[in-house]
């Protein structure tokens, strides 16, 4: 019997492979709040903008 490239005898199924690393990076808390901060006072800059238009 051949191996497809994923490795799997069978094809249209992959085999089961692990991961030598995490999948997903843990993000700094100091830099999510600061991106937070920023957004917010992003909106609330173009909040006071807008209302001193009128």
């Amino acid at each position: 019997m051949t191996t497809t490239a994923s490795g799997s005898p069978v094809p249209g199924r992959l085999a089961p492979q692990g991961l030598e690393q995490p999948a997903a990076r843990q993000v700094q808390l100091v830099s999510l709040g600061t991106g937070i901060a920023l957004i917010g006072l992003g909106l609330g800059f173009l909040g006071l903008r807008l209302r001193r238009t009128n």
